[in-house]
């Protein structure tokens, strides 16, 4: 673990709100001065407190939309594991992958415009590694609501109110949004690093910087991108990351749990699949005494039939669009 004293909190906070804006910018919101706060981002880049930084895009406005696989590996060595993974994060259609354990070893969404382009991949991937898992489960992911890290803050009551500030993502369209081919360049730069500056990303694409900056604020406009945000390590900050799927005995008390998740300062996402789950939410939570503690306000408020738990130990890969 990192000790963080509450103005690094602040500053990761304020990167998870906006991790677009400028140092100057957070500077002022958490009372210090640039150098400061560059001082502060740089130590915990170095330390490994921050992995990174991601865009958050509304692909289903570009005509996409996922399948998230769950696998369990068979008798493999770390080597077979590594070169499943690096296959799968050199894979320009794998949007999120990452490390779980418990039922499963590994999670990756794939991005595709229709099912039989999933197909395509499907098989690709069995031909190479069928014989390195024994079990896998294949999942429709129709939407999710990704909150901010609230709880990074969670001695500061007003803080715990804004529970508007999340992004949704999956919104249902007759058609996909207008866009061309410099848009899903900028997208694809901007999703491996969402502070990268312009003027790089000017270079990179051989156009004006204005020509850059002005497509981005077009994609903001739209809701395509919907917002900038910071890849923690959570390990380092003392906590730990859960998956929670959850089946309900009665399916009329989803509009109450979902009522329940959004404010909760440790759920990060909820997810809607087309699957045999009814309800699923992520945590971000500091101990195990916390998290059983939130088990069994869910199960004894919910009329839970069954629950399955996933704990996620690290993302190799965040880009929601595809390379």
């Amino acid at each position: 673990m990192v000790k963080l004293d509450l103005k690094d909190r602040k500053i990761l906070y304020e990167l998870d709100r906006n991790a677009r804006q400028s140092n100057s910018e957070i500077a002022k919101k958490v009372r210090l001065n640039k150098n400061t706060v560059n001082f502060r981002i740089n130590r915990m880049e170095k330390e490994k407190v921050i992995l990174g930084y991601y865009t958050v895009i509304d692909n289903s406005k570009l005509g996409y939309f996922s399948f998230r696989v769950y696998l369990k590996y068979f008798n493999t060595k770390a080597e077979d594991e590594k070169r499943i993974v690096d296959w799968l994060k050199d894979h320009k259609k794998v949007g999120v992958l990452g490390k779980i354990e418990t039922v499963y070893d590994l999670a990756f969404h794939v991005l595709v415009k229709n099912i039989y382009e999933f197909d395509e991949f499907w098989l690709e991937f069995k031909k190479k590694f069928r014989e390195y898992f024994w079990n896998e489960k294949v999942h429709v992911f129709s939407s999710v609501y990704h909150f901010k890290r609230r709880y990074l803050l969670k001695e500061i009551q007003e803080y715990q109110k804004e529970i508007s500030e999340y992004e949704f993502i999956g919104k249902a369209m007759e058609k996909p949004i207008k866009h061309d081919t410099l848009d899903l360049n900028i997208l694809k730069l901007i999703s491996k690093n969402a502070r990268m500056p312009v003027i790089e990303m000017s270079k990179k694409l051989k156009i004006p910087e204005r020509t850059v900056a002005f497509r981005i604020k077009q994609l903001e406009k739209n809701k395509i991108i919907l917002g900038y945000r910071v890849n923690l390590n959570l390990e380092k900050i003392g906590y730990e990351y859960y998956k929670i799927n959850i089946i309900l005995n009665d399916f009329q008390k989803y509009g109450e749990l979902l009522n329940f998740a959004k404010p909760h300062v440790n759920i990060i996402y909820i997810d809607r699949t087309l699957t045999e789950l009814d309800f699923e939410i992520d945590v971000e939570i500091e101990n195990r005494k916390e998290l059983l503690k939130l088990l069994d306000e869910i199960k004894i408020s919910f009329n839970v039939r069954d629950m399955e738990l996933l704990l996620y130990k690290e993302y190799y890969k965040i880009e929601l669009v595809p390379q």
